[in-house]
């Protein structure tokens, strides 16, 4: 447990002082308020430029902003992230300094979960950050808007960004380039979104977690929906994060 605090102090330090945490700081925080702004002000400045369609704009409204903050958080802020950690064993083999730490006592999952640990560290306080701004600035423009599950839908996609860390962990394990840990995880998407397109499995798939949030919003499904997905991201995080110290207890370095 010693050896497992010493290392994710050890990680949080260095992602502070490599940019990671300010990197994700900032662009989140961005998210944060370009999704209400965006939303509020685009059908304003859209019709000053082109007046003759102006009426083909309808008003603005919270789902409008919220619709903004999951489209940026799930594209755009997972990508950047899934960038960023891509490289927390690469740059470890490159330097050599796992087997330094290793030989002086530092237990081999410790390695594993505190690199996990501190990613998902920062990716919760970047993204709870991001949703909090995007709720003060939505509520401030829209006070009277009374959305259902607004929280249920931004935990939901929150846990299927701690999936995709896990998805990355196992293949920061299993490859040693960022580059290959990055396609492993991009084949792995790609296969739970097919599984969201057969029919047999449909509605079981942890991506729904990532593209339905809107629909959770405007009442079209019920929380009930997402119950399974949530269930299997779950599963599925901590199934790859033993698997991964498995392999890694396993692996030569």
């Amino acid at each position: 447990m010693n050896g497992f605090i010493a290392f994710i102090r050890k990680e949080l330090i260095e992602n502070i002082r490599n940019y990671r945490l300010l990197i994700m700081l900032t662009i989140f925080l961005l998210f944060g308020l370009m999704s209400p702004l965006f939303a509020k002000f685009t059908p304003q400045l859209m019709e000053s430029f082109m007046p003759n369609l102006a009426e083909a704009f309808e008003d603005p409204t919270a789902l409008d902003s919220w619709m903004q903050f999951y489209k940026n958080v799930s594209s755009l802020g997972f990508s950047l992230t899934i960038i960023l950690f891509s490289s927390c064993l690469s740059s470890e083999y490159a330097k050599g300094t796992l087997n330094i730490m290793l030989t002086k006592g530092l237990a081999r999952p410790a390695v594993v979960l505190s690199k996990f640990s501190a990613a998902a560290i920062i990716l919760t306080v970047s993204y709870w950050l991001s949703f909090g701004i995007t709720y003060g600035y939505t509520d401030y423009f829209w006070p009277k808007a009374s959305l259902p599950n607004i929280f249920f839908a931004a935990s939901s996609l929150w846990i299927a960004g701690l999936m995709y860390l896990s998805i990355l962990m196992l293949g920061c394990v299993l490859f040693r380039q960022a580059f290959t840990s990055i396609l492993f995880l991009l084949v792995v998407t790609v296969v739970m979104g097919l599984l969201e397109q057969i029919k047999l499995t449909a509605g079981y798939s942890p991506v729904i977690l990532v593209s339905r949030n809107i629909d959770l919003l405007s009442g079209e499904v019920a929380i009930s929906y997402f119950t399974i997905p949530l269930i299997l991201s779950i599963v599925i995080s901590v199934t790859l994060l033993m698997l991964s110290v498995f392999i890694f207890n396993k692996k030569q370095l």
